[in-house]
């Protein structure tokens, strides 16, 4: 049975879709990029092939996704996990995730519908700005709201050389083209290879990796 929210129009958390950046110094203000996506271009070739599918767009409600899911004949919810890790952790929302209270809050207030909700979930970057236990325990809802066989797209930045994370939002222009526009300054970055995502995502049927030019991992990860 399909979440209540999962029709036409998206389900907005907190009241805002955050489309722009929060007040910063320039500096503090990440560029808006144009980029390729392999993961998404196959992402769309899963929509394509079927109908009337619920799709889940985990980065806040966007008029662009919206139209875009809507338009191959899908039905589409919207969960802003960036805005409720702001919203529980604070600014430095990576730094502020171990103490119990918070990671209580974030765990109770994220992915919350009922079991087996959506075909597919486009989570974009937002699980990279979590740490565990806190990034387990999302990860662990995030497939039960998913139905078998359905499809999750996940971004995470590969350069380890980076100190710091660009924090965007995505926006769809087509098949294979997405618009990050930053949503607000950077947080510290995390590094994620290969062999650890496979292993937070061991209870899934499959995981596929994309190489890119830049410095973002791509997935596609089957439930």
């Amino acid at each position: 049975m399909p979440h209540p929210a999962s029709h036409l129009f998206p389900l907005m958390r907190f009241g805002v879709a955050n489309e722009a950046p929060a007040k910063s110094s320039l500096k503090d203000i990440p560029p808006s990029l144009t980029r390729h996506s392999s993961g998404f271009d196959q992402f769309c070739g899963f929509l394509r092939a079927s109908e009337g599918l619920s799709i889940l767009d985990m980065s806040g409600a966007s008029q662009a996704n919206i139209t875009f899911i809507t338009g191959l004949g899908h039905r589409i919810s919207s969960d802003d996990i960036v805005g409720t890790m702001q919203q529980c952790f604070g600014a430095d929302f990576m730094d502020n995730q171990q103490a119990a209270s918070n990671a209580q809050r974030f765990i109770e207030q994220t992915l919350t519908f009922p079991d087996q909700s959506f075909d597919g979930a486009l989570v974009w970057d937002a699980l990279q700005f979590l740490v565990s236990p806190v990034l387990e325990e999302t990860v662990a809802q995030l497939l039960r709201v998913m139905r078998p066989g359905g499809l999750m797209l996940l971004f995470f930045n590969a350069d380890e050389k980076a100190n710091r994370t660009p924090v965007y939002n995505y926006r769809i222009q087509d098949q294979k083209t997405l618009l990050q526009t930053p949503r607000s300054g950077y947080q510290r970055s995390q590094h994620f290879n290969n062999r650890m995502l496979e292993r937070l995502f061991e209870r899934a049927a499959s995981v596929k990796f994309f190489l890119t030019r830049d410095h973002l991992r791509e997935m596609i990860v089957r439930r």
